[in-house]
This record gives structure tokens, C-alpha cells and sequence, in this order.
């Protein structure tokens, strides 16, 4: 820091040649060095005059009355001061306060020939002004004002406005007047002001009026402007420390009522506002000397006596803190505060029965005042009656529950009396207190559970147990902790213990059955559970759970009949309603599951699960209006509930959009919402940045098991598993394990299952095992873990394959695919990640029970038969209505439909194709079915048709290792792009139509060439096997090479960018 200081500006020179300028009319240059003078020291009183004579001269009026008037406040002694700031006035039309500064210089002496002129030219400008009200008239609405006759006192000066509208007086009145009334003056007031912009007063009622409304910067403006009009204008000051004291600007306040009472020494309410301002500030001997000079004005002032007590007992000076206490509540008996502090006085003076009488009195005056009934429960703890000063203490907490001190002194009681705590600063201040007390640990452990910290609510209830291990409650909460933290095994512990100290209990056995069930300990779970219904054959809630367990068991058909008994016996029980639905939505009976949601939100209408159930069960049926709304009805009940979320963007996809950012701006509000909050917290990764070391490379899915997404990742993971620059994580986020699952385990190095972890718990998991790159494999899709990747927990990251879009989230990188799935240059404005084109979107591993492919069909049958095996969620009245087209063009074909729901009939679908012209007979319905006989069913089928603008995926690459090639119509956002991609990569874009009418074109085309379909049928599986999606060695090196490449650009410092592996060289090429 520089010790130097600037050169000091020579004033007094400046000052004469700025004098020699101005006389000489070198006006720029005096001003220049006027203005320089006036910037070093704002309050140089000749400076400020000389410019504003100087801008009068140039004819700036307005301009130069702050110089004047700062000039004149500076030094009032000067007499030219008030002639030039009287002459500026003039020549600026105001006219009446030049007239008041003229005559208030006469009055300080100032009677020469130049004033008297001043005088009259400014009497005769106040006489060419607007007309006024006469004395008279003024002289009425004063008296109405001295006789307290406010509302008279409205309208007379209403009357004078209407008779001399711009009055400033009148107005000046009416504000006054709405005022003391209790009645907005805001705009009156401004009025005034506007009218008399140089009366002081007007400015300082104006201040009031802001002040009143909470505007308290605005108040200040005023009262500065008040100020500045008069300088001596105590009320002004004294108002300008309340705004101020309003602000929290303490030390301002303070100077601003020490300058009201320089002025006014007899100011009471200035000293005390003083008084509270000092004691505030922590000058407790400032304070009461400011109370005690207020005093001497306003001796009988309850208020003040109060405000010296308060300072005299912070100070320790209980007996005069005791005295002043007193002359207060003499003052004003029902003075309820007051009556509390001297009862806390008493009771540090140990004057204890005196000090009840107090508290008890406050609490009589003000029985709601939490602060009352904590000073009479203290007082009532020292007199020892406990169970009076608990209830004072309750009464206290249950209007102030978070004040610290009452919870404190609650606490304290509960545990002299051996009380349960509420809250969990209570319990933690009672075990601190009272470390041998089972039961203040158990409820703390309770507390500690609520909250989600199950470590400590787990030690809190052992302590419990080892203090008193007979308690059965603290062996029901602990099983509950143990199982929230996913020890199953220890909760059926619990359970028995607990079970064994009251053997009869139909609850008991029916908590130690839940335990069992999430033990997956089904057949023994059934068994408790019946013993439960020996003990109470009524009992609902056990039939549900019965069904639960038969659910787990997937016993479909069994456990809606538990949850039948369920509702029977509770018809209002709506979590069996859901469960039933649950049941219905397994059995693909969608109509029935959607009446039994439907129930259970009838029931309980904020029902976030059910309304959730709902959407999903609308979805797979393909009602996907309905499905939205259901979505968001329950995001209405939790807006912050992420999986809904998820569902209700999944549905979302399988829209039409003219207008893809639509959808990617849906997308985006989930990152809004869940994604934002967390971004200032990501963390500084310090992952080794040498880009050619082993990576450590993370895949999050819970679809690990039996499923689609497995079957396409299980051989990349068998041709990376070998490699040594790659090290693989699983983090598996589900609970169903079977044969794939384990075969995934032995390929991965590391294995993490993680479905108990909360997204913030698995995120640090992710942080700890220091992954560089971590790949989602589910998007949107269920049990997905979006929101432990937007904690960004790897410094890069992916999506892939497991949802036809976007993720929505920056914390994601990349977007995994292949340039036939999103050709470059069409779709990278629908993502929120950069795009990594691999050799494959994904690899196609065919179902070990696909039987061989068979001659087609339409040579033997002599008709074409056109197939659909997509979900019907992809199912609508166009995709119906381009099909019918087809086949009203080919009238002897025939459509199969797999894949359909397993309850009612097709009905819904049948009168879609009526109303195309299409008869029943030409239509053949299969339901949802095993795999093997699922792939059976293409040995009926010559052609697919694909949905829009939704398309099939596995369903069509099953259809093309069958020998069924499908006809799609691309869409323009990524859920109808699957099928092209495809067809693409095996070389079959002769069944990629551009719309309807080439749909149909083609259709025809192909339906009428069987020689054609019948050979690509039977050359189908060798397209597939040389093709990328055949190869997954390919896509395997790819994706490695994909990854290293993310990792390069991470290494370097530089942002995601869109880049494509080549299939032969698997090097990063743009």
C-alpha cells in the first residue's frame, strides 16, 4: 500500500483566480475552478456561492440554488448569502419562498435598502401568483384542527381546494387531516410538496407518511430534503433516526436524534428513541441516562419507566430496575410487560412468591404471550411446583415453538419429571443433561429417523436398549431405524424381542411380518400374518400386507384377493385401494387398476403415490392425455418428487411434436428444478488428469436384471471386462437380482448395489471410488438416478441407451448414439449434452429362445399379414388410421397385434379400425405373453408396422432377427427415430417411408412383391451379424475409444463437444 499522499489543492489561490475568471467573464474557466473547490471541499461556503451566482448569470436558475443554498447554510451570518439565494429564487418563479427567505434575513438584522428592494420585488411576485384563501378561511379549518374535529377538518379543506386548487396550504391541511385520521395521505402529501417544494414541513410530513407505509428509503429522502429546507427542524431529525433505526443503521440513528436534541433539548420522544438506540447499540449507562433526561420532561410516561428498567436490570442494578418497574405499572397497571420484568427482577432478587404475583399477573393480561409463560414457568421451577411450571412451559412452547430458550427450559422440566420431548433440540439437550435416561434417548433416536440419520437414530435407540433393555417400544423403534437403513435381518430381531414380551399381539405379529417380508422371508412372512389374523381376524391392514407379500411373490391373482378382504373389511382403507391397483397394473388389467387408483384418490385426494400409479398405468395403456394430467396432479401434491417427474416426461416422448424444443423445454424444467440448486455445490474433482491412464468408468442403472437395457450392455461389458485401460464399476439401483444379474456382476470389476442410498449418499459413493467417467444407463426410465448425477459426482459423464432423448441436465456431457439414430446436424438442438457418435446406438443380443426363421407366411397363406408387437402406450387413432390406409390398399391382408393387455376385450381398438373400414375378421389380437411364444407369434407375420411418433426398438430388431422387416415413418425427435436406425445399419431403407402416403406407397409396394420380403427373410439374420448393431466387439472398441476421447477433452481443460468414433479406427475424427 502506498504511504504517499495526494498533493493538497491550494483553495485559497484557486479561489482568487477563480474570483479574476469570473470578473473577467471567462466563465468556463471560473466555473472549471469553482466546481474543483467545491469537489475538495463540498461545504467551502464562497466557492458554492460564486458558481451559483455564476450559473444565475448564465441563466441555470434552477441549477444554482443547492450552490446557494449551501452557501447560506453553510455560514447564515453572511447577509449576502440571503440576498443572492433570495435573488436566485426569484429568477428561479419561487417566488413565495424567496418572499420567506427575504423577510427571515430582515428579521436576523439584515434591513438595508437592498433587502427592502428585495422585499417588495418579492411581495409583488407572491401577489401575481395563483390566488390563495383568505385569512378567514384559513382561520376555520385551523379551529376545526385545534377542536380535534378531524373529519369536518377533511372537508372543509376539500372545499378549499376545490375553490383554490393549487393551494399548497389547503393541501398542506388535507394531509394532515387524512393523517390523524388513520387514512392514506401518501398521494396528498406528494401533492403538497409538488405545490411547496421548499416547505420543510410538507417534506417532513411526507417522510411521515412514507415511514408509515414501510417505505423507509423513500422517508429518509424526504426528511433529508426537509433538512436541507430548514436545517434546525427537530422533528425532522427525530423522524429521520426512526427510519434509520427501522434500516438497522444504528449509529446514523443515533446522530440523527443527538442532532434533533442539540435543537431541541426538551425533545422527550428524542431522548428516548436515544435511549432504545443506545441500549440497542449495547450502551446500557447511555441508555439510561436518555431515558432518565426524557423522564424529567415527561415524568408520568409508563413506557419510559419500563425502557429505564430494562436498562437498570441488564445492568445489574436489580433494585432500581425494581423501583422504575413499579412506577411504571402505577403509571399503567395493565402494563402486561412490565408486570413480567419486575417478576424477573423479584425472582434474581429471590423475592420468589412477589415474583409469581408478577408473572401470574402478566400471563392474566396476555395469557398468549410466550414470554410470559416462560418467565412464570422459571419462576414456578424455583418454587419447585414442577407439574405447573411444565404446563407454563407447553403453554409457552405451543405459541413459540422454535424459541431456543423455551424449548430449553421445557426440555429441562421433562427430564426432571421424566417426560417425552417433542423436538429434537429438546431431546438433544436432554440427553447431554441426563445421560442415564433410556427414554430421552429413544424419542431422540425417533426424531433422528424422521430425519433421515439413521446411524445416529440407530445409536440412540441401542443406548436406549442398554439402559433399559426390557423396553419394548425402543426394541419396535429400533427394528424401524435398522430397517430404514436396509439391516433387515437385525429389524427381525428386533421384532422377535419384541414379539416376545407381548406374545398375543396381533400388531406385534404383524410388524414382525413386514420385517420378514423386506428380509424377503415370504413363506415365514405368510405364516406370522396368519397368526396375526388368530389373534384378530379383522384385522385390514394384515390382509393387505398378506397381499403385499403374495405381490412380492408375484402372486397377482392371490394377493388381489387379500386386498379384496382388505377393503371389506376398511372399504376407506386407501393404501389397499392402491395396492389393488398395483396388482391389476401387473396383470396388465389396466381398466380395473385404473378404478382401484382412482378409489384410492377419491379417498385421499393429496395421494402422491396413487395419482403416480395412475399416470403409469395410463401410460402403458396408452392414454397418454390422461397420463400427463395424472402426472402432474401428483407434482401439484410434490412438486419436488423427481421420479414422477421422470414418468411424466417419459409420457411426454411418446407425443407428436411440430415443434421439437417443446418437448427439450419440458426437459429443461427438470434440470430447473432439481438440477439448479445443486450446481454452486459441485464438486472440484481431483481426479488424476493424465489422459492415457487406466480409467475408472461407472455404469448407474437399475435395469441390471432380466431386461433390455441388460441385454444390450452384457456384451460390451464382456469385450471391455478383458481390457487394462478400463477399470468397471456397477452401481445397480435396484432390488431384483436373477441369472443376468449375476452374470453382469462376475464382468464387472466392482459391483455396488445402491438401491438403499439416497441420491446425495450415492453421489459420494460415486466421489469416493474417484470414477472419471460414469455413464446413466436409464434417462428417464424407472428407478433412475438422475438426481445423484446432477450432484455431478464424475468430472464426466454420459447417458446412454436406456431413454430415447434427452436427460435435460448440464452435469450430463454426452449422449451416446450412432449417426443413423440422430443424423448429424438434425436433432443436437433437442439436447442439453454434447453428442458421441459411436459405430452403434447399441448392440442386439437375440433371445436364446428365438426359434429358427420360417418361410414366409404370405407364400403359403395367399394373403400378406402385417404385425405390431409395440406396447400400446405407442398405439393411437393415427398410427391406427395409416395402417388401415395400408390396408385398405392391400384388401386381402391381415393385421396381428402382440403385446396387448391381458383383461377386457379389444374393443377400443376394433372400433378404431371400424371407423377406417377395416372388418373384425381381418383382425387378429394377441395378449402380452411369454418371450418364446412372443417370438413364435413372427413366425404368423410377413410385414411389421411400426408406430409413430413413437417407434418400436427391441421389439423391431426381435422382428428382424425373426426375418420380419418393419415399416417405419422417422419422426422428428428421437423416440421415432429407433427403427430407421435399425433398418439403416442392416441396409433396409427401402422400409423407411417419409409420411403417410409414402407408408402406404411402400406397403403396397412390398405387400405385392412377396418374393422380395421372402428373401430378405431368409437372409435377415447374416444382415444383422455383419452389421455394427451384430458386432459388439465393434461397439464395445467404440465405446471405449468414445470414452478416452471424453476424457482427453477433460484432461485439457476443454468443455464437451460433439465428436463421432469411426467403425474401423475407433479414433476420434471431428
Amino acid at each position: 500500500m502506498s504511504t504517499q499522499t495526494p498533493e493538497a489543492v491550494n483553495l485559497d489561490a484557486d479561489l482568487q483566480r477563480a474570483i479574476e475568471h469570473h470578473q473577467a467573464g471567462r466563465h468556463a474557466e471560473a466555473e472549471a475552478l469553482y466546481l474543483s473547490i467545491v469537489q475538495a471541499q463540498p461545504y467551502h461556503a464562497i466557492a458554492n456561492h460564486n458558481v451559483g451566482l455564476l450559473a444565475g448569470q448564465l441563466g441555470f436558475h434552477d441549477a444554482a440554488l443547492p450552490y446557494l443554498r449551501t452557501a447560506l447554510s453553510v455560514n447564515p451570518d453572511e447577509g449576502q448569502f440571503w440576498i443572492s439565494y433570495a435573488n436566485g429564487l426569484l429568477a428561479a418563479e419561487q417566488a413565495e419562498h424567496g418572499l420567506e427567505i427575504i423577510e427571515s434575513a430582515i428579521q436576523r438584522g439584515l434591513d438595508n435598502a437592498e433587502s427592502q428592494a428585495l422585499l417588495a420585488r418579492a411581495q409583488v411576485a407572491v401577489a401575481q401568483l395563483p390566488q390563495t384563501p383568505c385569512a378567514e378561511e384559513m382561520q376555520h379549518v385551523i379551529a376545526l384542527y385545534n377542536a380535534g374535529q378531524y373529519a369536518q377538518l377533511e372537508s372543509a379543506t376539500r372545499a378549499l381546494i376545490a375553490s383554490y386548487p393549487e393551494s399548497g396550504f389547503a393541501w398542506s391541511v388535507l394531509g394532515t387531516a387524512l393523517q390523524l385520521q388513520g387514512k392514506d395521505a401518501l398521494s396528498t402529501l406528494q401533492k403538497t410538496v409538488a405545490l411547496t417544494p421548499h416547505d420543510a414541513e410538507a417534506h417532513g410530513n411526507l417522510g411521515n407518511a412514507w415511514q408509515a407505509t414501510g417505505q423507509y428509503e423513500q422517508s429518509i429522502e424526504s426528511y433529508l430534503r426537509a433538512l436541507e429546507i430548514q436545517p434546525d427542524f427537530a422533528e425532522a431529525h427525530g423522524n429521520l433516526g426512526s427510519a434509520l433505526v427501522a434500516l438497522g443503521r444504528l449509529d446514523e440513528a443515533e446522530h440523527a436524534y443527538r442532532q434533533a436534541l442539540t435543537i431541541n433539548p426538551a425533545y422527550a420522544m428524542a431522548h428516548f428513541n436515544l435511549g432504545n438506540t443506545l441500549k440497542s447499540l449495547g450502551d446500557l449507562d447511555g441508555a439510561v441516562t436518555s431515558y432518565r433526561q426524557a423522564l424529567e420532561i415527561v415524568p408520568d410516561d409508563a413506557e419510559l419507566h419500563g425502557n429505564l428498567g430494562n436498562a437498570l436490570q441488564a445492568l445489574g442494578q436489580l433494585d432500581d430496575a425494581a423501583a422504575s418497574y413499579r412506577r411504571a405499572i402505577a403509571l399503567a397497571p395493565d402494563y402486561a410487560l412490565v408486570h413480567s420484568n419486575l417478576g424477573a427482577t423479584l425472582q434474581d432478587l429471590e423475592q420468589l412468591d412477589e415474583a409469581l404475583a408478577c408473572h401470574a399477573t402478566a400471563v392474566r393480561l396476555d395469557a398468549g404471550n410466550a414470554a410470559f409463560q416462560n418467565g412464570l414457568g422459571l419462576c414456578l421451577n424455583a418454587l419447585e411446583r414442577q407439574e405447573e411450571a411444565l404446563d407454563a412451559f407447553q403453554r409457552a412452547h405451543d405459541s413459540s415453538p422454535m424459541d431456543i430458550g423455551i424449548c430449553t427450559n421445557l426440555g429441562s422440566t421433562l427430564l426432571t419429571m421424566d417426560r417425552k420431548p417433542q423436538a429434537l433440540d429438546i431431546y438433544q439437550a436432554l440427553v447431554e443433561l441426563d445421560a442415564e435416561n433410556a427414554l430421552n434417548y429413544n424419542n431422540l433416536g425417533l426424531i433422528l429417523l424422521e430425519l433421515a440419520r439413521l446411524d445416529d437414530a440407530i445409536a440412540m435407540h441401542r443406548k436406549a436398549l442398554q439402559l433399559d433393555p426390557g423396553y419394548g417400544k425402543t426394541l419396535l423403534h429400533l427394528a424401524d431405524a435398522l430397517t430404514a437403513a436396509r439391516d433387515f435381518d437385525g429389524a427381525v430381531d428386533c421384532q422377535r424381542q419384541a414379539l416376545a414380551l407381548d406374545p398375543e399381539s396381533a400388531d406385534l405379529h404383524n410388524r414382525l411380518g413386514i420385517a420378514l417380508q423386506k428380509a424377503k422371508c415370504y413363506d415365514e412372512a405368510l405364516l406370522v400374518y396368519a397368526k396375526a389374523l388368530e389373534f384378530e381376524t379383522g384385522h385390514a391392514i394384515v390382509h393387505s400386507n398378506i397381499g403385499a407379500v403374495l405381490h412380492d411373490q408375484k402372486r397377482h391373482e392371490e394377493a388381489l384377493e387379500q386386498y379384496r378382504k382388505a377393503i371389506a373389511l376398511d372399504p376407506g382403507f386407501a393404501a389397499a385401494h392402491l395396492n389393488m391397483g398395483i396388482a391389476y397394473r401387473m396383470l396388465s388389467h389396466y381398466d380395473e387398476a385404473i378404478a382401484a387408483f382412482n378409489q384410492a384418490i377419491a379417498l385421499k385426494p393429496a395421494y402422491l403415490e396413487a395419482h403416480a400409479s395412475l399416470g403409469a398405468t395410463l401410460c402403458e395403456k396408452g392414454m397418454l392425455q390422461e397420463a400427463i394430467a395424472s402426472c402432474r396432479a401428483a407434482l401439484a401434491i410434490d412438486p419436488q418428487c423427481a421420479p414422477v417427474y421422470s414418468n411424466l416426461l417419459f409420457c411426454l416422448t411418446h407425443l407428436d411434436y411440430p415443434d421439437p424444443a417443446l418437448l427439450f423445454a419440458e426437459h429443461q424444467k427438470f434440470a430447473d428444478i432439481f438440477e439448479t440448486p445443486l450446481r454452486a455445490s459441485w464438486p472440484q474433482h481431483r481426479n488424476d488428469r493424465d489422459p492415457e491412464r487406466v480409467l475408472k468408468v461407472g455404469f448407474v442403472s437399475g435395469d441390471f436384471n432380466n431386461h433390455a437395457v441388460a441385454n444390450f450392455v452384457l456384451p460390451i461389458f464382456h469385450h471391455l471386462s478383458p481390457s487394462p485401460r478400463v477399470v468397471l464399476y456397477g452401481y445397480y439401483t435396484n432390488v431384483l437380482e436373477d441369472d443376468c444379474t449375476a452374470r453382469i456382476r462376475e464382468l464387472l470389476h466392482h459391483w455396488r448395489p445402491v438401491n438403499h442410498l439416497s441420491n446425495t449418499e450415492l453421489a459420494a459413493q460415486i466421489e469416493n471410488d474417484r470414477i472419471d467417467v460414469l455413464i446413466d444407463l436409464s434417462g428417464h426410465t424407472g428407478i433412475n438416478r438422475l438426481l445423484a448425477f446432477a450432484h455431478k459426482p464424475a468430472p464426466v459423464q454420459a447417458s446412454w441407451m436406456g431413454y430415447p432423448g434427452t436427460t435435460g441436465l448440464k452435469a450430463i456431457d454426452y449422449f451416446l448414439c450412432d449417426r443413423f439414430y440422430l443424423p448429424p446436424g438434425e436433432m443436437e438442438k433437442q439436447f442439453s449434452e454434447a453428442i458421441a457418435y459411436l459405430p452403434a446406438a447399441a448392440p442386439f443380443l437375440p433371445s436364446a429362445m428365438s426359434p429358427s426363421v420360417n418361410a414366409l407366411p404370405a407364400l403359403q397363406n395367399g394373403y400378406m399379414t402385417f404385425g405390431s408387437f409395440n406396447r400400446p402406450n405407442k398405439l393411437s387413432r393415427e398410427v391406427i388410421a395409416a395402417w388401415a390406409q395400408l390396408l385398405r390398399a392391400v384388401p386381402t391382408a391381415r393385421m396381428l397385434m402382440g403385446a396387448m393387455p391381458k383383461s377386457g376385450t379389444f374393443d377400443t381398438y376394433i372400433d378404431w379400425f371400424a371407423s377406417e373400414g377395416i372388418a373384425r375378421d381381418r383382425l387378429e389380437f394377441h395378449p402380452r405373453t411369454s418371450t418364446e411364444e412372443y417370438l413364435h407369434l413372427h413366425h404368423k407375420v410377413d410385414l411389421c408396422l411400426d408406430t409413430f411418433p413413437y417407434t418400436g426398438g427391441t421389439t423391431t430388431m426381435h422382428a428382424l432377427w425373426m426375418g420380419v422387416p418393419t415399416l417405419t415413418i422417422p419422426g422428428n425427435t428421437l423416440p421415432g427415430r429407433v427403427t430407421a436406425c435399425a433398418l439403416s445399419h442392416m441396409g433396409l431403407t427401402a422400409f423407411i417411408a417419409r409420411d403417410t402416403d409414402d407408408f402406404v406407397a411402400k406397403g403396397t409396394y412390398i405387400a405385392n412383391d412377396p418374393a422380395l420380403l421372402a428373401n430378405i427373410r431368409s437372409n435377415l439374420r447374416q444382415l444383422i451379424e455383419n452389421s455394427a448393431m451384430g458386432r459388439s466387439e465393434v461397439i464395445a472398441a467404440g465405446l471405449e475409444g468414445a470414452m478416452r476421447a471424453m476424457w482427453h477433452r477433460w484432461c485439457e481443460g476443454k468443455a464437451a463437444a460433439t465428436f463421432e468414433i469411426e467403425l474401423d479406427s475407433h479414433e476420434e475424427i471431428a
